[in-house]
């Protein structure tokens, strides 16, 4: 049964954009289930189209949508992504994941951070992990973002963007995150990769405005996510320039 709507919202004039875009993939890039797919006539490979939305007015579709274990993302209406079938990586079949090339279809900015906000919780719902928890949290960033001025702020996608980040600390304290760079210190040419850890990156995002470029979650002076933090269970040692990346994310002791 579809769940009741917590909050609706009547978006400003800029963002009654009617324009959509539109994400191709095939079924062997696990789109999955789509009515509408067509049958290439060269190869006989299935083509699928999902109608990304690209405004950034975020209609949550229960309390905890996006935010683990709750799974009802994937009976909103509004999901592009609920009937995609998104393929994590596994170190045994490391040519089917699907997940990362599904995720840079998405235009970048504020119009692609609606989708974005879909496709990581829709990746939450199929399989709880601090990546895809992070990246949900960071898509509720961009809205709140988005959505927000200096006179009026998205309070709802706030609060939702905040206790996704603290889920990342609670739930999954030890994920990392990788990434890929420096290809030139590889003897082999190819790029290195390397992993961060998601607690450092909640912190940081919280802690730095520009961690993100995006408007602060915790308004104030700095030292007030240090408190916050701390509400929640956690000590941070901030990360120091010019690389940013030494950070201490700690859990208290009770």
């Amino acid at each position: 049964m579809m769940r009741n709507m917590i909050r609706k919202a009547t978006p400003s004039a800029w963002m009654k954009n009617k324009f959509r875009t539109v994400l191709f993939g095939s079924l062997l890039l696990a789109v999955a289930a789509c009515d509408s797919g067509e049958r290439d006539a060269g190869d006989g490979e299935l083509i699928t189209t999902i109608v990304l939305p690209t405004d950034v007015v975020l209609d949550l579709h229960c309390a905890d949508v996006g935010i683990y274990p709750e799974t009802c993302v994937l009976d909103d209406p509004e999901n592009p992504f609920s009937t995609t079938t998104i393929i994590e990586f596994d170190v045994n079949n490391p040519d089917a994941d699907n997940k990362f090339d599904l995720f840079n279809s998405i235009p970048a900015g504020p119009n692609g951070a609606k989708a974005r906000f879909y496709f990581w919780a829709t990746a939450l719902a199929q399989r709880g992990s601090g990546e895809n928890q992070f990246y949900t949290a960071l898509a509720l960033h961009e809205l709140f973002d988005a959505n927000s001025n200096a006179i009026s702020k998205d309070e709802l996608v706030r609060e939702q963007a905040l206790r996704a980040y603290r889920s990342v600390l609670q739930n999954f304290f030890g994920s990392v995150t990788v990434f890929t760079c420096c290809p030139g210190a590889s003897p082999t040419g190819e790029p290195v990769p390397f992993s961060i850890p998601l607690n450092e990156l909640t912190a940081d995002n919280l802690y730095r405005t520009d961690a993100t470029g995006l408007m602060r979650l915790v308004e104030g002076d700095p030292i007030l996510v240090l408190e916050l933090l701390l509400d929640w269970g956690f000590s941070y040692q901030p990360a120091t320039p010019p690389n940013f990346d030494n950070g201490v994310v700690s859990v208290n002791e009770g």
